[in-house]
């Protein structure tokens, strides 16, 4: 993949989770600082922790999944292991307040992981590794949607 289209993919990623850039006065998807880390940040434990139907994932758990998503990439970057599958991702709905805090810190340190590796990144090795990459972007574009329309109705 071409240095370009990594920072391209990395500027997007960064507009995904931390808002719009300080230095533009436009985004390309999100409006001023409603990014996944101020979602998180402004949503409390309790209002992160309700299912607003059975069968409706809370907060919590979408911040779980983000954070087991991030793991995984980094697992493949040279980080630690990933623990658990994609399905255990989605078993805990609830957070207690402490439980909330380590979430919130421990996805702003795997955020920052993934981009510092990726940043490092001249080329990918292969057309799987730069779509694995890619996809994160979607990915964690979903999650940040459900989470905004989550915080309506919670």
């Amino acid at each position: 993949m071409a240095t370009e289209m990594r920072d391209a993919v990395l500027h997007l990623f960064r507009e995904c989770f931390e808002g719009r850039p300080k230095e533009q006065d436009y985004t390309w998807f999100v409006e001023g600082k409603e990014g996944i880390f101020d979602a998180l940040e402004s949503t409390d434990f309790q209002a992160a922790s309700r299912k607003p139907s059975p069968s409706c994932a809370s907060i919590a758990a979408h911040a779980y999944h983000i954070r087991y998503a991030l793991r995984g990439a980094n697992a493949y970057l040279g980080g630690p292991p990933q623990e658990g599958d994609w399905e255990s991702s989605w078993s805990k709905q609830e957070a207690t307040d402490q439980e909330w805090e380590e979430l919130k810190r421990d996805i702003r340190f795997q955020y920052s992981f993934f981009l510092s590796a990726r940043a490092k990144s001249e080329d990918f090795k292969d057309a799987e590794t730069a779509l694995g990459f890619t996809a994160q972007l979607p990915h964690m574009a979903f999650h940040l949607g459900a989470i905004r329309q989550l915080m309506k109705i919670v």
